[in-house]
């Protein structure tokens, strides 16, 4: 399935907002059962000595996927989108970084 986000970062005390949902693509392969994000966020919250604290609101629509699938599977996509959150944010501090020094 094709994913659109967008960032919102206007939020007091520094929070940011990662806003996602599922939408059509022309190139996007057609095979199996897709899943539908109806809806997704990601609430960052800086918690101070460079921690943050994360909280993920998902409202999906499996399309036949079983609750065994959900019960199995989902719980490692959400890890592997929250390294990438992270890494995102590791790539940002360096190109900061890389700005600051020239």
């Amino acid at each position: 399935f094709v994913v659109l986000r967008t960032w919102r970062t206007n939020f007091p005390k520094g929070a940011c907002v990662l806003l996602a949902t599922s939408v059509d693509h022309d190139r996007a392969p057609v095979a199996g059962v897709r899943v539908n994000v109806l809806l997704s966020r990601y609430l960052i919250e800086p918690c101070g000595s460079g921690k943050s604290k994360l909280t993920y609101m998902c409202r999906i629509d499996l399309r036949g996927h079983m609750p065994d699938w959900y019960t199995k599977s989902f719980g490692h996509l959400c890890a592997s989108e929250v390294v990438k959150i992270r890494d995102s944010f590791s790539h940002q501090s360096l190109e900061s970084k890389e700005v600051k020094s020239r």
